[in-house]
């Protein structure tokens, strides 16, 4: 470190006394810390004197650190966007994130010379109005409808046609391509529509329960029924109707709750006095309470498109003039970070501090985190598998041949990652052949948009020959990861560290969960093969 640290003082001479962002690369050339500064020469400096030590893992960090790189940027809210996306990119392990940072939608509409309302998960420096980000896209979709159908906003996108289309037949538009509707009208309907998702709710509400009793009262269920789903939808995506305080107040909470190592963020959204959001964030990363706060509403506010006045935290900040100079600059507005004292901001407080206790055993000791806990005990893994993989050949003598690749995140199917594979060695009756196969498309393609994951484990539906072609790729392409197999009969598992397999008990949390992955990644297969097979039938009737 002592020879760094000399090459250092030789290269911080070169740094400018600008705003920018900062990365640390250890021996293997890996990003290992992505930083924010005001003066990039000023926070650099600070890491060769132990003095200036900030953090508390400071010191572990800098033994680690064998090179630096910065990007300069032109204001500090530029580097805190910057330091965000480039967290996201490299997840360095001495950085804490967000363990939730997939891309929620945002309702953006387009303000053409007619405006129109499109869903997008992409903020632009564009003209457009933006809303969000939402956690519910499906709802969100049904406000947007609903906004549509009520407001007859046109559907159409980009150019206005030159004539009118069946939505406009269907009552759902009010058609201003052959000029059924004049422009200030049309805006007005467009207005009404934001100042429906801003909060001016009431009105429409009222009147569509009254429809509701109507048609209930007509005894035309179905009807009503239909418009029961269009307020829930209304009350799921925007407002919550909890009265949190009798005064008219807006302000957002950020509650942190600490146990040893493990961290969340209890966040509540505020409005008009109500609760109309509310989520635990759970966290990865060690740090103290102001940097885990300062680096959780950093990166949470950068994808918001409103912000209230005041935040409500539970720990005092230190250093937060960039984040503060980040809000100011994004929202074009002053805030307060405040942690209530008394009143019912204390009891705001009180309450963000019970959900976080309740979201905190959720996440953290739920029967599927206490399985993932025993199997890295079990397999002695480095972290709790969170990421697990399934494999499954399935042909019957070598036609149709197909692979399935399923994974489970937390205990949990995630569908949106399967993938399947048609198997180009055909008319070969050889599963292993067939598998080695899929594990090199697979990983030779590990860093790809295809594959936005990294595996903690890797099961195969197998014994001990189908762990060994599997350990075999591993050798030839230099894979990181761990494999298992487990074999149909007697369930036993086959594991790379051990020599012998590992019988499980029949109701061993640990043997039901890798039966599911097992399972499922047959079931998968076998749907794929059977769609190749029938497909093949159609085509030579």
């Amino acid at each position: 470190m002592k020879n760094v640290i000399m090459k250092w003082k030789e290269d911080l001479t070169k740094v400018p006394e600008k705003p920018g962002v900062y990365i640390f690369y250890d021996k293997q050339g890996e990003v290992i810390y992505v930083g924010k500064a005001t003066s990039l020469k000023d926070r650099l400096s600070s890491y060769i004197s132990l003095k200036n030590v900030t953090f508390p893992k400071d010191e572990i960090l800098r033994n680690n650190i064998e090179s630096f790189d910065y990007i300069m940027t032109s204001s500090p809210e530029e580097a805190l966007l910057l330091e965000s996306n480039l967290i996201k990119k490299y997840k360095p392990k001495f950085n804490i994130r967000l363990k939730d940072d997939k891309s929620y939608p945002y309702l953006k509409i387009v303000m053409d010379e007619y405006p129109y309302i499109q869903i997008t998960r992409k903020l632009k420096k564009d003209n457009s109005i933006y809303f969000g980000p939402f956690v519910d896209v499906k709802s969100l979709r049904r406000v947007v409808s609903l906004g549509r159908k009520l407001f007859k906003i046109r559907k159409c996108e980009k150019k206005l046609p030159d004539k009118k289309c069946i939505y406009y037949d269907l009552g759902e538009c009010s058609a201003p391509c052959i000029n059924n509707i004049s422009k200030e009208n049309y805006l007005k309907s467009v207005n009404d529509f934001i100042l429906l998702i801003k909060n001016s709710y009431k009105k429409l509400k009222d009147s569509l329960l009254k429809d509701m009793q109507k048609s209930v009262n007509n005894l035309n269920f179905e009807k009503a029924a239909v418009t029961r789903d269009i307020i829930r939808s209304i009350d799921k995506v925007f407002y919550d109707q909890r009265v949190i305080t009798n005064q008219n107040k807006s302000f957002d909470v950020v509650y942190l709750y600490k146990e040893k190592n493990l961290s969340l963020i209890e966040f509540m959204e505020i409005r008009g006095g109500r609760l109309v959001f509310e989520k635990p964030y759970e966290l990865v990363g060690e740090g103290s309470e102001s940097e885990i706060l300062i680096s959780f509403i950093s990166e949470f506010y950068s994808k918001k498109t409103d912000i209230p006045d005041t935040i409500f935290i539970n720990y005092k900040l230190e250093n937060d003039y960039e984040l503060l100079t980040f809000l100011k600059e994004k929202f074009k507005k002053n805030l307060k970070l405040k942690i209530p004292k008394s009143g019912f901001e204390k009891d705001v407080l009180k309450l963000a501090e019970e959900n976080a206790k309740e979201h905190f055993q959720k996440i953290y000791f739920s029967k599927d985190k206490e399985t993932l806990r025993e199997i890295k005990g079990l397999l002695n893994l480095q972290k709790v598998p969170e990421y697990i993989e399934g494999y499954d050949i399935s042909n019957i003598s070598g036609k149709y041949a197909v692979g399935s690749l399923v994974v489970f995140y937390n205990g949990k199917e995630k569908k949106e990652y399967y993938r399947k594979f048609k198997i180009n060695l055909t008319h070969k009756p050889d599963d292993y052949a067939m598998l080695k196969e899929v594990f090199i498309r697979r990983f030779l393609h590990k860093n790809d948009k295809e594959f936005p994951w990294e595996p903690d484990l890797i099961l195969i539906d197998g014994g001990r020959g189908q762990l060994n072609v599997a350990l075999k790729v591993k050798e030839e392409l230099i894979l990181p990861y761990k494999f298992i197999a487990l074999a149909k009969e007697f369930e036993t598992l086959f594991y790379e560290d051990f020599d012998k397999e590992i019988i499980l008990p029949k109701d061993s949390n640990v043997l039901q969960l890798f039966q599911r992955v097992r399972d499922e990644a047959h079931r998968f297969a076998k749907s794929y093969y059977k769609k190749l097979h029938k497909k093949d039938i159609i085509e030579h009737q």
